[in-house]
């Protein structure tokens, strides 16, 4: 296994504790909040390196492949639920924003899904807008975490949330040229 993979799997084995953590901060004791911050930046981190590591070291390999999107993927989604539901937090997450974020996530994993069982292979391609995507959305939880100014928090999330719709966007119409050039399977 490559050194690549293991920091994407150690980046999976972090988000049960961010959670844990986040479970146990209600307000009155800032440590939870603090630790769960400190793990969610290393976590949002390693997703930097380990895609660094890859390319640098030539570790690319289809396992890393699935699993660096599907740990951020979970990491972002998971976290922002939690966020949602802790009434502890200085500025409160709205509802929709983990279902805007995840209702991309699944449909993109759908699209590339039927694209690959009626049409062809799937060809992805890791570009700038669903990396800008993905840091923004961890800017999100950090600006929430660190508890800063509410207006600041309300519009990163609010940025966040467009550059997602615009990622899937983008995702959904690449998807679409695909399906297009290629001849159905079935």
């Amino acid at each position: 296994m490559t050194l690549a993979n293991q920091i994407s799997l150690a980046r999976l084995g972090m988000i049960p504790v961010v959670i844990w953590l986040l479970t146990r901060y209600d307000g009155s004791v800032e440590w939870p909040r603090i630790a769960a911050l400190t793990v969610f930046l290393v976590a949002a981190i390693s997703d930097a390196i380990d895609g660094y590591l890859a390319r640098r070291l030539n570790q690319r390999s289809r396992l890393g492949v699935v699993l660096d999107p599907l740990a951020d993927k979970l990491l972002v989604n998971i976290t922002y639920v939690f966020l949602v539901v802790n009434p502890g937090l200085d500025t409160p997450v709205p509802a929709w924003i983990p279902v805007v974020i995840l209702s991309r996530d699944a449909t993109v994993v759908l699209g590339a899904y039927l694209i690959n069982e009626y049409y062809t292979p799937v060809r992805t391609r890791p570009d700038v807008l669903g990396k800008v995507t993905t840091w923004f959305q961890m800017g999100g939880v950090v600006a929430v975490l660190l508890q800063l100014n509410e207006g600041f928090v309300m519009g990163l999330l609010y940025a966040a949330v467009g550059i997602t719709l615009l990622s899937f966007a983008d995702y959904f119409f690449a998807g679409l040229r695909q399906a297009h050039t290629e001849e159905r399977t079935t």
